[in-house]
């Protein structure tokens, strides 16, 4: 612990040894965990690898993940209620080698990056602690800490991007529902991911509540 003004000691995160974690390259966590993407995600995949968008993404029921903390990410298609996330093959991301190394390592979603360290805060939005999410106890070696302050930065970025992400699912479910009303079919995945695609008509459209902040009181 460090000394702070006349020798008193400053608090220590709670959680904080969890900053030095270093990834020991397994791969496991590409293949136990369901990535879901925002339109922010698969722009920078798309643009970063040169490659259409439809081939980053595989949708899910909801029957097939947990959502509860989510529920706004939830696509009304033609198919039904889907999740987008990145694409898996053989159990696997796509995005993952031969050599258990990411491919898109400088282009990966925002929930890539920030995983396995899990950020709570209080009612003010500052980090109060840190967790680790994976269950395995995959990277026990130790590196470097982390920086919070970047951390906290990545984090509420994550929190921003996936406001404005579901604010453009929200609009897309309303035209969903106005769809039905007069018995025609919602629209299908490529007609949503074209949808997202679009420059936001304006910036009022994407605001909705804790859309510029983090959540308070939320463990990410």
């Amino acid at each position: 612990m460090n000394d702070g003004p006349r020798g008193r000691p400053l608090p220590v995160l709670p959680g904080a040894p969890h900053l030095g974690f270093r990834c020991n390259g397994c791969g496991d966590c590409c293949r136990a965990v369901r990535v879901a993407l925002t339109h922010h995600d698969l722009e920078r995949l798309a643009t970063g690898l040169a490659r259409p968008a439809p081939r980053f993404v595989e949708w899910l029921a909801p029957d097939d993940v947990d959502m509860t903390d989510e529920p706004g990410s939830f696509v009304e298609l033609r198919e039904g209620r889907r999740l987008m996330v990145l694409l898996q093959d053989e159990g696997a991301c796509h995005l993952l080698d031969d050599g258990q190394r990411c491919t898109a390592y400088a282009h990966r979603p925002l929930d890539c990056r920030l995983y396995p360290l899990d950020l709570s805060r209080d009612d003010a939005g500052d980090v109060v602690s840190v967790s680790r999410l994976d269950p395995n106890g995959c990277g026990d070696e130790a590196g470097p800490s982390a920086d919070v302050g970047e951390l906290a930065a990545l984090d509420a970025r994550r929190w921003r991007e996936l406001a404005e992400y579901q604010a453009r699912v929200a609009r897309w479910n309303r035209i969903a529902a106005h769809r039905r009303r007069f018995g025609r079919a919602p629209g299908d995945a490529a007609e949503f991911l074209a949808f997202i695609a679009r420059p936001s008509p304006s910036h009022s459209d994407e605001r909705c509540s804790g859309a510029a902040t983090v959540p308070a009181s939320r463990e990410i």
